[in-house]
């Protein structure tokens, strides 16, 4: 597991950093880093360019990711900006950045909402089959999930469960406070979601919040807030139950596979953002979802 904390005085800074770590061969183990397939170099990354990575998972995968960042207006102000997010199923140098081979086909892509010209703290947890971003935005967090998931699946029957989970979806700003505005573990209950799944035909799906849809994430899509957390009453930082994020579909019915390296924990009043929980000795780092913190709205991602 690669991490690392960094900080940004604006999103193209951000996301130069964020690239720089993944693509670093000193960071992972040999041939695992993260290949920066377009543009040609960190620094040749622009506000407009479209960013796509290729991870290799086990070695001989091919997982795709885009990154690109996109202005999102609210009223007369501007400076609002969304991390665009998007995965593929082959690479193309000829094709732009929303035209990859198996792009998201859905009406809105998955996003990172963000705020320009300001200072973000930012964390990373990846390895070479999905990486983790969290960004601490003003007093809330924003995030994404962005790769392979576990599939539940016999060897073959998924051959490529690619996740793209954001915070929101395009065209939303980071100031919005309704349900729609949740991470990719709190996926939203409207008409969009922040979080895609590629299906096994290959067609993408949004994940639902509480309200039922094809695609819904458990446990957080049915409100588990009185749910026991700890081993005993006597709460410390190494005895916190985790439990996995499950993706399961309605049409057909059954259950899809398991987020990779994030748990939910349930607060219980106990457990503060950022702090860091240890299970089995691998070390997990605690976040809430976006400005909420109610008890079902805190998750635990992998920190080494």
């Amino acid at each position: 597991m690669a991490c690392y904390v960094g900080s940004a005085n604006n999103v193209l800074a951000m996301l130069k950093g964020v690239v720089a770590f993944l693509t670093d061969t000193t960071q992972f183990d040999t041939g695992k880093s993260w290949t920066l397939l377009t543009p040609s170099s960190v620094d040749a990354i622009t506000s407009s360019t479209g960013v796509i990575l290729k991870g290799v998972g086990d070695g001989d995968d091919e997982i795709y990711i885009g990154l690109k960042m996109s202005s999102a207006t609210t009223g007369s102000t501007t400076t609002n900006v969304n991390l665009l997010l998007n995965g593929y199923a082959g690479y193309d140098s000829g094709l732009e950045w929303e035209e990859q081979p198996g792009a998201i086909n859905l009406a809105k892509l998955p996003v990172i909402p963000l705020v320009d010209a300001t200072y973000l703290t930012y964390w990373v947890s990846a390895n070479s089959s999905r990486f983790i971003i969290m960004v601490e935005l003003s007093t809330q967090y924003e995030g994404a999930y962005l790769g392979l998931m576990t599939p539940i699946a016999i060897e073959n029957q998924y051959p490529y469960p690619l996740v793209i989970g954001g915070s929101f979806y395009a065209d939303g700003v980071w100031t919005d406070t309704s349900t729609n505005h949740g991470m990719f573990t709190h996926p939203g209950t409207g008409t969009y979601s922040s979080i895609a799944i590629r299906r096994p035909d290959g067609m993408w799906r949004y994940c639902k919040g509480e309200t039922l849809g094809n695609l819904n994430m458990w446990p957080t899509n049915i409100s588990p807030s009185d749910t026991l957390t700890v081993l005993d009453d006597s709460l410390t930082l190494e005895n916190v139950i985790m439990y996995p994020f499950l993706l399961y579909e309605n049409n057909p019915v059954g259950m899809v596979g398991q987020l990779d390296g994030v748990y939910w924990v349930g607060n219980r009043e106990d457990l503060a953002t950022k702090d860091s929980i240890v299970y089995s000795d691998v070390s997990y780092k605690i976040f809430n979802n976006v400005s909420n913190r109610d008890k079902d709205d805190y998750f635990a991602i992998q920190w080494s």
